[in-house]
């Protein structure tokens, strides 16, 4: 694939990038070495678990639960560098039971939802863990752009047409519902009942939703099922009614040079500078192996130290509850 597309710019190319890191490093301590090297001795990293069980696309080699077991023994081994969050899927057996000995027992930091693979974030079997989370002030990070290679396969079962709020069928196709699912506004009713609950809305709505902010038309008068995901997000962390609500720069950032221009201008807002995280999404961005320290460095050098502070350092203190 790197002589077929020279630029490793192609879908094809970043699946086997994927392949290529995933079987030359092998485990995760393995590449957990490979992201560490690209960043300054003392990096500390959040680590988030996916559990693709569920989502239709064929036997998983591992089990969540040995994930977790492995991300368990990696934080072990690097007490001082490594943050691990759990996976909650709300088709697991006990999942809130399994996500709060996790959490109370081995340590794990905080909780990882991955709608596009088939769930409502608000699915009734959650909310008593975003009740615990409120309680006990743990982070949630949640996948928050259109879903893209990591989804759902197959035809949407009937459970998850049923609407969480309304129990109304949803008669939509299988992209409709799965972008119905990780839209930014399938969080509004999660927020509006638990204002205090700390989540971060990952991606920033997604490159091409900030290929939108940038490029498409624009009426302040639009509905709001036609804005950009990043302006929904802009708009919900600016209201001020959540606040701890969060959103991170991960593989957006990253997927073009120019959207960093962009963020700086975003990061104009006093709220919004206190509420974006630095994240790379390594090694799913393109061409991460060549390109983490790059594009990285790239952020720090148009933001200027004081905002790097901000993203890489202070917010992610206090998204994680340690300030």
């Amino acid at each position: 694939m790197r002589h077929v597309d020279p630029e490793r710019r192609g879908r094809l190319t970043r699946y086997a990038q994927i392949v290529h890191i995933s079987y030359e490093y092998g485990s995760q301590e393995g590449i957990f070495k490979l992201v560490r090297s690209y960043y300054p001795q003392g990096t500390r990293f959040v680590v988030l678990p996916m559990d693709m069980t569920f989502m239709n696309a064929g036997r998983v080699e591992q089990s969540i639960d040995v994930q977790h077991d492995q991300l368990a023994t990696l934080r072990d081994n690097y007490p001082e560098l490594v943050i691990p969050f759990a996976a909650a899927d709300p088709r697991q057996q006990d999942v809130v039971e399994k996500t709060k000995r996790l959490i109370e027992d081995g340590g794990f930091r905080g909780i990882k939802l991955y709608p596009p693979i088939g769930y409502h974030p608000d699915d009734s079997t959650l909310r008593p863990l975003y009740g615990y989370a409120v309680e006990h002030r743990i982070p949630l990070m949640t996948h928050c752009s259109r879903p893209a290679s990591v989804q759902y396969r197959g035809s949407p079962t009937e459970q998850m047409r049923i609407d969480p709020e309304t129990g109304q069928r949803l008669d939509l196709d299988r992209e409709k519902l799965l972008a119905l699912f990780t839209d930014p506004d399938a969080y509004l009713p999660i927020l509006d009942a638990r204002p205090t609950l700390t989540i971060c809305l990952a991606h920033f709505g997604g490159a091409g939703d900030w290929a939108a902010f940038l490029d498409d038309q624009w009426d302040s008068s639009s509905p709001i099922s036609k804005k950009s995901w990043l302006a929904k997000i802009l708009d919900m962390i600016k209201s001020g009614k959540y606040e701890n609500l969060y959103t991170d720069i991960s593989y957006t950032v990253f997927a073009n040079d120019e959207y960093v221009y962009l963020l700086k201008v975003l990061l104009s807002d006093e709220r919004l500078r206190r509420r974006v995280l630095f994240g790379s999404d390594f090694y799913v961005v393109e061409s991460a192996e060549l390109e983490e320290r790059h594009r990285s460095v790239r952020v720090r050098a148009v933001l200027g130290e004081e905002l790097w502070q901000a993203l890489a350092h202070d917010n992610p203190r206090t998204y994680l509850g340690e300030a």
